[in-house]
């Protein structure tokens, strides 16, 4: 499969019917708490074409994985210098798990590596598009994940992307997968705002959702317990599973977000491809 040739980035909640602002609309109760005097310090400048994705890779606060439109690039400290990995494929989303493994998705790409990202093989997918605007795996069964398709609907694999079933016809933009108390629960946003899914992607149930407008990206730690939320009023973070959500001291504009476990350390690039890193949970982003 040949990489995808340059266009112009469309933006996914573009996708969603009726108007975007509906993304923004707080459902349930959304406590906004603000920090004054918020500041940030840029580690380094990406220069790509455009931000697609963010993950660090096992969990390890030092390794990061960024997805844009010519690529991945890779960090191994903490996202000061980074280096081009074995792909010029649209990744335009990621997954990379414990084993070592990294699943990219994007415009008419859907590929895995087994080495950390050195070789690289197309998934032979059943998909009836493999324009694929939204990606996520199971962190406790990588064979299993969920694809959001430029066509509608969110799919599910449950054998490494080989077969696919429709689990949902509406879109959920920025599908996100958890292990929470032993289960598997699903964030995205939908037509109503953030929401959860318990049953594979099947049924959704409103979460509180932050005053952003509208909603850019969308990333939790393993467990779930610590989801961020970002949108170009800055960012917002989540303690408890989605109920309640407080402002961060961020005032850029977020295209991409990855958080470790204990939401202790946030890392985000902004649209004009400026890495920013907290270690103390998104209250301050000094520099290295």
């Amino acid at each position: 499969m040949r990489p995808a040739q340059p266009r112009r980035r469309r933006w996914p909640w573009l996708a969603l019917s009726g108007a975007a602002a509906v993304v923004a609309v707080a459902v349930g109760a959304v406590i906004i708490l603000r920090p004054s005097g918020s500041s940030a310090a840029a580690w380094s400048r990406l220069g790509t074409e455009d931000v697609h994705s963010l993950a660090f890779a096992a969990d390890d606060p030092d390794r990061l994985l960024f997805g844009h439109h010519g690529g991945i690039s890779a960090s191994s400290d903490g996202g000061r210098t980074w280096q081009p990995l074995g792909t010029r494929s649209d990744a335009m989303s990621l997954g990379a798990a414990s084993d070592g493994s990294i699943v990219i998705a994007g415009h008419e790409v859907f590929a895995a590596s087994r080495d950390d990202g050195r070789t690289w093989e197309n998934i032979p997918a059943t998909l009836p598009s493999l324009d694929i605007h939204g990606f996520a795996r199971d962190p406790g069964d990588p064979a299993r994940m969920w694809a959001y398709l430029a066509t509608g609907g969110l799919w599910e694999s449950r054998d490494a992307g080989l077969t696919w079933e429709l689990v949902h016809q509406e879109n959920v933009l920025f599908p996100v997968a958890v292990q929470a108390a032993g289960a598997t629960r699903l964030f995205g946003v939908t037509v109503g705002g953030l929401a959860a899914a318990d049953d594979g992607g099947r049924t959704w149930r409103s979460v509180a959702t932050p005053e952003l407008y509208p909603i850019a990206s969308l990333a939790a730690t393993t467990d779930g317990s610590v989801l961020v939320a970002g949108g170009p009023g800055g960012l917002a973070r989540s303690d408890d599973g989605g109920a309640s959500w407080s402002e961060l001291s961020f005032d850029g504009e977020p295209a991409a977000i990855a958080v470790t476990a204990g939401g202790r350390t946030i890392a985000v690039v902004t649209r004009s491809t400026d890495y920013f890193r907290s270690d103390d949970g998104g209250q301050t982003w000094p520099a290295p």
